[in-house]
């Protein structure tokens, strides 16, 4: 038996890759490793430490490289992948154990480095709410913020007041941050003045508003330098989004961290996947050669000494503000509590949008000064649809209706092929993209989806056991949806090997409440979906996974429910602002090159666009005649799917501030279409 194999089951996994998914286990390989040691200068640092070492690719990588430190230090959980790491650096100080324990950090030989380099486990929220592991424990996330803030005091690269303004960032992350927001901010305490922190992130990290905490922190305490792009995906073979590598150089803590001029800049590079070869992510950029890594990272750093990017084929690099990341910055954290904590302070008025690309400053030209907006400073709310926890049970698909009932397709529930239920206990939804029509409608006639509403019905047996303000408030479910309820109460929703009841599912466990008859508080049962809120019931909807242009749609019907698989948008009344002109602007080519270029591209080309994407669209101001005329076209677009020709010249216009050119919208579907292009298929981009 594997030693992986026979750890995953000695400590209780079901699977080495739930084991892996749990470690958030993705290895970086030495051919990454070596771009990244290249970029941080990893030959000139005299301390080099991983503390999420894996089986050490990074710090051989740093080796392979020319690097000659007098210290090498590494952590690891993993006693599988830590002995690889032991075998492979025997003249370094390796320690197995939980990186965010104090006492394991103390047995390294060095509390501040000159190189901090990992690739930081990526293990979502969820999977984090308790710790896992029986001999070798993996902490929960509780364990990990207490570890994290113990870990400061002894952290020698801080003085006493960045210590103080580190832990109020490490109070203040949000709970809903994946394991890498905490390993960050440890990897960051860690790296003395001067010293550069080496990073393997995936690239839509770096939009998420989870860890603007870490982007406010790299702002304050440290110069970016670089940051590259794995333009097709291909760096991880079992990942299936894009990666990033970010270097960035420590300097002394800045008085504030949105400070920054627009003249201070870091290189913004991509590689393609054709760039790969043999020899490695680079090797054929530079043909024959066999210190390519190192060649790659000579030629970007010229982009900084020249003040002139490059476009090629296989790569390309640009320049970018530092200043107009740290006003981008402004606004995502305006309303983090942690914020006034660390003595920032967050404007009352809305603040000026940035254009977050180079290329569409050269398209606006002059007209960059003019101010942007956001869609939150009209009105509009963007938020995410139903997530219902247990899709199998809540969602169904009506096949047949009378005046009273309708007969559903459960969409998965063991045993149950399918249920009579009383249309009062069923609500319209749009649970995936393949329901959406051709146009830029939804009309709740033409979908078949439904999701179970159960907010007023109990079982038999919960009625009488929940007492006075149950029976009340709860009438008792008719016998054939009664029948289905108690099935899906028994039946397996986890896999043969790990067996899960729907009352055990993550998601679902939240809707139980016990009630309090005093103030008046009914019990709920793990059957009844939280209460329904705007966002679930939206105007509008963008889908979050996007393998062509995104696209928007207007929800025309009220009371039509949106699963989680969309963005969801709702516009407040007495903004001036209506549904049809944001329906316009959503589906005019300026989204769609804003979103091709800032949204996240997964590994197989799709383009996922967040909530987090839309709300940093930057708008223009509107005047009250153009305004009422983008709301006609989007009332003819939603009607009958004409008019965008004419939305992006009236958009183009109002972003410019005059009477737009062909010209000039005719390069705007040029750069979406580029966009689009560039984020081809995974296995046509490989070119291996």
């Amino acid at each position: 038996m594997r030693p992986t194999k026979r750890l995953t089951k000695s400590e209780g996994f079901a699977s080495e890759v739930d084991r892996r998914k749990r470690l958030g286990q993705f290895f970086t390989g030495v051919g990454l490793g070596k771009i990244l040691a290249a970029l941080s200068f990893a030959k000139h640092a005299s301390s080099i430490v991983d503390p999420m070492a894996g089986s050490g690719d990074l710090l051989s990588a740093c080796l392979d490289l020319g690097a000659r430190p007098k210290t090498v230090g590494a952590i690891e959980i993993d006693p599988v992948a830590y002995e690889v790491c032991r075998n492979r650096l025997v003249k370094s100080s390796c320690v197995l154990g939980n990186a965010f324990d104090p006492a394991v950090l103390a047995r390294l030989p060095r509390c501040e480095w000159d190189l901090v380099i990992t690739n930081p486990p990526y293990v979502r929220y969820q999977s984090m709410a308790k710790g896992a592991g029986l001999h070798f424990k993996l902490p929960g996330a509780v364990e990990v913020r207490n570890g994290l803030m113990a870990a400061l005091d002894g952290m020698t690269a801080l003085n006493e007041k960045d210590r103080e303004l580190f832990r109020a960032l490490v109070s203040g992350y949000s709970g809903l941050a994946d394991l890498a927001v905490p390993s960050l901010i440890l990897c960051a305490s860690m790296v003395s003045v001067g010293g550069r922190l080496a990073l393997v992130v995936p690239e839509s990290w770096l939009s998420r508003n989870y860890a603007a905490v870490v982007h406010y922190l790299l702002l304050r305490w440290f110069h970016i330098e670089h940051i590259v792009d794995d333009e097709h995906a291909v760096w991880f073979e079992d990942a299936q989004v894009k990666t990033t590598l970010l270097i960035a150089r420590r300097v002394e803590r800045r008085s504030g961290a949105f400070d920054w001029g627009d003249g201070d800049m870091f290189v913004r590079a991509r590689v393609s996947g054709k760039a790969m070869g043999p020899g490695g992510p680079v090797a054929r950029l530079f043909p024959g050669k066999k210190n390519s890594e190192e060649l790659f990272a000579v030629k970007v750093r010229k982009v900084l000494e020249s003040n002139s990017g490059f476009e090629e084929e296989l790569t390309s690099a640009s320049l970018v503000s530092l200043g107009r990341v740290a006003n981008n910055l402004k606004r995502t954290c305006s309303k983090q509590k942690w914020l006034s904590v660390v003595g920032e302070k967050a404007s009352s008025h809305p603040e000026t949008c940035c254009v977050p690309l180079d290329f569409l400053e050269r398209w606006l030209g002059e007209a960059n000064s003019r101010t942007l907006v956001s869609l939150a400073d009209l009105g509009v709310s963007i938020g995410q649809g139903l997530r219902t926890g247990a899709n199998g049970f809540f969602y169904s698909r009506q096949v047949f209706v009378n005046k009273k009932e309708a007969l559903v397709i459960p969409d998965g529930v063991p045993g149950v092929n399918e249920v009579m239920i009383p249309l009062y206990c069923l609500r319209t939804v749009v649970r995936r993209q393949s329901e959406l029509p051709e146009g830029f409608a939804i009309h709740n006639k033409d979908l078949m989806g439904r999701v179970l509403d159960l907010r007023a019905q109990a079982l038999a047996e919960d009625i009488k056991e929940g007492g006075d303000l149950v029976k009340k408030l709860y009438t008792p479910m008719p016998k054939s949806l009664a029948v289905f309820v108690r099935k899906a109460a028994h039946a397996n929703f986890g896999t043969t090997l790990k067996p899960k009841r729907i009352i055990e599912l993550s998601a679902v466990a939240p809707n139980i409440r016990k009630g309090n008859p005093v103030k008046g508080i009914p019990p709920r049962f793990w059957y009844m979906l939280p209460d329904f809120t705007p966002r679930h019931a939206p105007a509008l909807l963008v889908p979050r996974v996007n393998g062509g242009t995104p696209k928007a749609w207007i929800v025309a019907d009220s009371g039509v429910l949106v699963d989680a698989n969309f963005s969801t948008l709702n516009v407040q009344e007495g903004t001036g602002l209506d549904v049809y002109a944001v329906l316009a602007f959503l589906n005019s080519t300026w989204c769609r090159v804003v979103l091709e270029h800032t949204a996240s591209v997964m590994g197989g080309g799709a383009l996922k666009v967040e909530a987090t994407h839309l709300r940093r669209i930057p708008v223009p101001q509107f005047e009250d005649e153009r305004l009422h005329h983008l709301s006609k076209l989007g009332r003819r677009l939603a009607e009958n799917g004409s008019g965008l020709e004419e939305i992006d010249q009236l958009v183009a216009s109002a972003l410019l501030g005059r009477t737009a050119k062909q010209e000039e919208t005719a390069a705007l579907s040029r750069l979406a279409e580029e966009g689009r292009i560039r984020r081809g298929r995974k296995k046509e981009q490989k070119g291996v």
